[in-house]
């Protein structure tokens, strides 16, 4: 009996599972989701998995992991405004978000 022709089956396929988000290697300050683990809602009801990571955990993945290409700061130090420190509104630059994509793909 023959086999037949077909293609390999991609990795991510086999698992049955999607791709893993990159800042899901951090553990979240906001809703102190463990490192691999998804991120939760604060309420005091149930908690509801999230489906994409608190954006404070976006941020800590990219200062533990990126250069910052504004404030030219090493991995792990956060960005900074001529020496100030920035609110936490926005705790780091939008070029740093970039840069931590990039690393992770």
């Amino acid at each position: 009996m023959t086999q037949p022709r077909s293609a390999p089956m991609p990795a991510v396929l086999r698992t049955g599972r999607p791709p893993r988000h990159a800042a899901l290697a951090v553990r979240c300050p906001h809703c102190a989701a463990a490192v691999d683990t998804r991120c939760t809602t604060r309420s005091g009801r149930a908690r509801t998995v999230r489906l994409d990571p608190c954006p404070a955990r976006l941020a800590a993945h990219a200062t533990a992991t990126a250069v910052c290409p504004t404030c030219q700061v090493e991995p792990g130090i956060p960005c900074h405004d001529d020496g100030v420190q920035r609110p936490d509104s926005s705790p780091v630059h939008a070029q740093r978000y970039t840069e931590a994509q990039e690393d992770a793909a």
